[in-house]
């Protein structure tokens, strides 16, 4: 028996086999062994490549009957393409030069559907040395071929993907925290170069001063533990200099949980952290531009109050010091008290106008919005004039919002100026306020509404309100900076903004801002 024909046996079960009396497999034996092989194609061919002989696995692999193949040339089942290049008679120049050859291509079936095969071919020669022939074992691996070349592909993407992001640091960790791999965006950001960095702990990207090794390792240990980790933090780049990053740590498992290391990515955010304060100082000076425009609109009004108190303060005083000629020091002294009670609400006013006006950081904190509203409720008085009618209805219990006061005051001073002037004929402005039902999230929420009996708005206005610079009032009367700001700030205080308004009805808006208590500030 050949070569080949042992390698078969050791790869096929034994039992049920015939034996010759020498003890090795009889001729029936061995084609009900070769038959009984359904997962490998196993034929013959005479020394010129033409079937001599076919199995049932050949016909399950090939489809073709073994009627269908005897006397034919195995090319058969190659591709057109390596029918043109001579893969068949080299394959066979190989084994019989060599003894054996093996390959893997694509085949061709009966249906002419294409298969991937792992292919070998032994010569067999007799006990003279002359070749009588050749054995040729096909297996089809299509689908291992499919699944490498997918796992290829997939390695192919992933590789493209991770060296296509140029404004990304990515690399893979360790589970000790050493550093596997590395994208061009990390070199690009950090300045190293692979083979500089791989292998190297995450400590080399951060300053001493920023992350120590057990600040990393407690890092690397929440991704593992949570899934990730991510915050801002300074990093090194080669050449010591420092670049504000976005760090995101995220734990790699495999199907069955084990833990593989880490995806580390980082982003530059030095350009956007720069913007973001540059935009906060804008504001701010928008902000203080709307406070000042506001103070503009009441000049008018506080003058006019200021004018009535000094008068009467000249009035009482002037009565007072004649009493006091005449020795009338009862009466002078009535005079003086309601002097010193017209000074008193001059004080008062002036208080009010400069904590409008000055101009501080931002300082949250717990505010009793009812308490707050009453306290403004003159200086809004003052400010709609006698043909508005301000309406206040307030909670029955505090209620109490995480913000700064300030900017609260300055956004209803605000909405009571933008309802005044939707009210030219005078009108009602309803200030009012009331626990919201809390959201999804469990959140409560204090809503701040303010309403007005104007002119209202249509819906394509109402969509616009918010914009910066939208004003429907007439060219130099107003920035279109109030709702703008108002918005910001309730946005900025983790609050939401609602306006409904319908054309000669009204508008309402309400400042929903998250509900506190006094104990939280």
């Amino acid at each position: 028996m050949s070569p080949t024909d042992d390698n078969l046996l050791r790869l096929l079960p034994r039992s049920d086999l015939q034996k010759d009396p020498d003890g090795g497999l009889s001729s029936a034996g061995y084609q009900l062994l070769v038959q009984s092989v359904v997962d490998y194609a196993i034929y013959m061919l005479d020394p010129n490549g033409f079937i001599t002989s076919w199995n049932s696995g050949a016909r399950q692999i090939k489809g073709y009957e073994a009627s269908e193949v005897l006397g034919r040339h195995f090319s058969m089942f190659y591709t057109e393409e390596d029918r043109l290049f001579g893969a068949p008679a080299k394959a066979l120049l190989i084994a019989r030069e060599t003894g054996r050859f093996n390959g893997e291509a694509w085949r061709v079936r009966r249906d002419g559907s294409s298969f991937r095969a792992l292919v070998a071919i032994d010569a067999i020669r007799d006990a003279a040395g002359e070749l009588i022939g050749f054995a040729k074992i096909t297996r089809d691996v299509t689908e291992r071929w499919e699944a490498q070349a997918q796992l290829e592909e997939s390695e192919r993407r992933y590789r493209l993907f991770v060296e296509g992001v140029p404004g990304h640091a990515l690399c893979m960790l360790d589970n000790e925290g050493r550093i596997r791999d590395w994208n061009p965006g990390a070199k690009r950001l950090t300045g190293y170069d692979a083979s500089d960095i791989m292998g190297a702990p995450l400590t080399v990207l951060f300053p001493p001063d920023e992350l120590s090794r057990t600040d990393i390792d407690r890092a690397l240990s929440t991704a593992a533990t949570v899934g990730n980790y991510e915050a801002d933090h300074w990093n090194l780049r080669k050449d010591g200099s420092r670049f504000l990053a976005h760090v995101h740590l995220r734990s790699l498992r495999d199907e069955a949980g084990v833990l593989h290391g880490c995806a580390c990515i980082m982003q530059d955010i030095s350009e956007q952290r720069a913007t973001e304060t540059e935009l906060e100082e804008i504001r701010a000076q928008l902000f203080q531009a709307q406070k000042l425009d506001a103070l503009g609109q009441l000049t008018g009004g506080v003058a006019h109050d200021f004018n009535n108190i000094l008068q009467a303060l000249t009035s009482g005083l002037d009565i007072a010091q004649m009493r006091l000629q005449r020795g009338q020091i009862d009466v002078a002294g009535e005079q003086i008290d309601k002097a010193m009670r017209s000074v008193e609400r001059a004080m008062h006013l002036t208080r009010r106008l400069l904590a409008f006006a000055r101009r501080q950081p931002l300082m949250p904190s717990c505010v009793d919005v009812g308490q707050l509203v009453q306290s403004m409720t003159e200086l809004l008085e003052r400010t709609v004039g006698k043909r508005i009618l301000i309406a206040i209805q307030l909670a029955d219990v505090p209620l109490h919002v995480m913000c700064d006061g300030n900017q609260l005051e300055t956004a209803l001073l605000n909405l009571a100026i933008n309802g005044r002037d939707a009210m030219p004929d005078g009108g009602t402005l309803r200030i009012s306020t009331e626990l919201d039902r809390s959201d999804a999230k469990g959140q409560a929420y204090v809503m701040l509404v303010v309403e007005d009996t104007g002119i209202g708005m249509s819906r394509e206005m109402a969509a616009r309100a918010f914009d910066p610079f939208f004003t429907t009032k007439p060219q130099g009367q107003g920035t279109g900076l109030g709702l703008s700001i108002i918005h910001g700030f309730v946005k900025q205080s983790q609050g939401m903004v609602r306006l409904r308004s319908r054309l000669g009805i009204g508008t309402r808006v309400e400042l929903c801002l998250p509900s506190c208590k006094p104990t939280e500030s």
